[in-house]
């Protein structure tokens, strides 16, 4: 916390230098989990102490509100009741709020599959300030083949799903990720996205992690590099190693998504993998790029601020940008999340972490959601399904992996005990 460094008062001493500036206090986040909020969001002594202290936290330090990121209400070791306990938490907190005029805002899933199960979207946002939607993650060496970290289709189809269900375009906040997901190509021959991979590349220098790389390690490989005008992203490769992940181009065009849906604004996860040295040209060129199709001016360029400001950044795990496994961001997610050294089950979002089916999973009654909760499809455990108040939602693990129903999570085959 403050001890030692003295973290917290260096980030609110900021505001001395942009009085605009406004600092929220974080909690959540990937590693956490959802098991403990589900249970303080289902008793109301426990939501009145939680509620209580954060605000003691914030007013002690002048923050300006709360980023709650609960990754995700009804999804890893939550109840089907955290929807509707989710919006009473946000309801009471507003409410302790408004005397002292603070924030509060979310981080959410983006994707349909993860959103259905997890929010109701127009309860939620009467209580938000902002809702930042963790739009990357879509796609990792878990899928089992080269895709994109934040691909513009499934971005769009995300964002334009929020709106659909009744979230103000002014409190969206679209999620770019300043890094890109790594894979090992199959064959070296075959770089064009879609092909089979073998698993995640290598890790970077600075992030250190298989699978991952921020932008500040991506543009000094030098790497053959091309856009995709389908998916309006950009990938590199060279060798047997692959990546897809987001530059100034693909930046600038979903900024363009922000102004034509009149969202509220953007947010990265995280500034500090951008290219904050100008190490391949100027600094903070990705976080420039967001400013300047937000509108907002950046100034001269120079010093160490990057210019301008956006959105507060996405709460996730403070070592990487993304989680060890994922709701599939992305996440991530998340779900999906990138592939570490050793098995690591995941559900493929997107780190974001959200859900990641083959297909989007339509709702349907069935009779055999007579109880909630998680079920392998009888026959093929590659799939399963996911009951939530007598409604079925579809899933289907990413290639190769089979559900695990100890675990809840799609896993590797000889960690599954499959009946069929």
């Amino acid at each position: 916390m403050d001890d030692g460094l003295g973290f917290i008062s260096k980030t609110i001493a900021l505001k001395q230098r942009n009085p605009k500036l406004k600092v929220l206090a974080v909690v959540g986040g990937w590693n956490e989990g959802s098991t403990k909020y589900s249970a303080m969001a289902a008793d109301p002594a426990k939501r009145a102490t939680f509620i209580s202290s954060t605000l003691a936290f914030i007013r002690q330090h002048g923050f300006d509100g709360l980023d709650l990121d609960w990754e995700y209400p009804g999804q890893r070791g939550g109840s089907s009741a955290d929807r509707a306990n989710f919006v009473t938490l946000l309801r009471e907190i507003k409410e302790a709020f408004a005397p002292h005029g603070l924030e509060l805002g979310i981080a959410v899933g983006a994707s349909e599959a993860s959103a259905a199960i997890s929010y109701d979207i127009p309860a939620i946002s009467e209580h938000l300030t902002f809702i930042n939607v963790m739009t990357y993650d879509f796609h990792m060496a878990m899928d089992g083949y080269l895709g994109f970290n934040a691909p513009y289709p499934e971005v769009e189809k995300s964002i334009d799903y929020w709106l659909s269900q009744g979230a103000p375009a002014e409190k969206l906040i679209l999620g770019i990720g300043f890094y890109g997901h790594s894979y090992q190509m199959a064959d070296s021959s075959q770089n064009q996205p879609g092909a089979p991979c073998r698993g995640p590349g290598e890790a970077g220098p600075y992030t250190r992690e298989r699978g991952f790389m921020g932008y500040h390690e991506i543009c000094q490989k030098n790497w053959q590099t091309v856009f995709d005008g389908e998916k309006k992203s950009p990938y590199a490769f060279s060798g047997d190693q692959w990546i897809g992940y987001d530059n100034v181009q693909s930046i600038e065009l979903k900024m363009q998504l922000v102004q034509s849906r009149n969202l509220g604004g953007a947010m990265t996860w995280s500034i500090e993998t951008d290219d904050f040295r100008g190490l391949c040209g100027e600094t903070y060129p990705l976080l420039k790029a967001m400013n300047r199709g937000l509108g907002v001016d950046v100034g001269n360029g120079g010093g160490s601020g990057g210019g301008g400001v956006t959105a507060a950044p996405t709460p996730k795990p403070t070592t990487t940008p993304t989680p060890t496994s994922t709701l599939a961001p992305t996440g991530t997610p998340t779900p999906t999340a990138t592939a570490p050294p050793t098995p690591t089950p995941i559900l493929t979002p997107t780190t974001t972490p959200t859900w990641s089916p083959t297909t989007t999973p339509p709702p349907t009654a069935t009779q055999n959601c007579a109880r909630d909760g998680f079920f392998m499809q009888e026959g093929d455990c590659n799939r399963f399904f996911r009951c939530v108040n007598g409604v079925r939602y579809n899933f289907t693990c990413p290639s190769g992996l089979y559900f695990d129903i100890k675990t809840n999570t799609c896993n590797w085959p000889s960690l599954v005990k499959c009946l069929y």
